[in-house]
């Protein structure tokens, strides 16, 4: 039986939205198996002497958890 957890991750960057959502799903390939959903929750900007500074994103990622007699790694 396989069970799927939720994740809340913020990700920014100077570039752009989907710079930010790549960066949060760069890395959590690094660490997390199975990632089967993202779903965008907010967008947000940091704004410095009125130009956009930073781009943030939050995101739920949803993946695979292996049964106990299984390992990932």
């Amino acid at each position: 039986m396989w069970v799927s957890k939720l994740n809340e991750f913020i990700g920014s960057s100077p570039e752009s939205f989907e710079a930010a959502a790549g960066a949060v799903v760069e890395r959590a390939n690094r660490t997390l198996r199975g990632l089967q959903a993202i779903e965008v929750l907010g967008k947000s900007v940091k704004v410095i002497d009125g130009e956009i500074r930073e781009y943030r994103v939050r995101l739920r990622l949803e993946f695979d958890v292996a049964p106990r007699s299984q390992q990932h790694w």
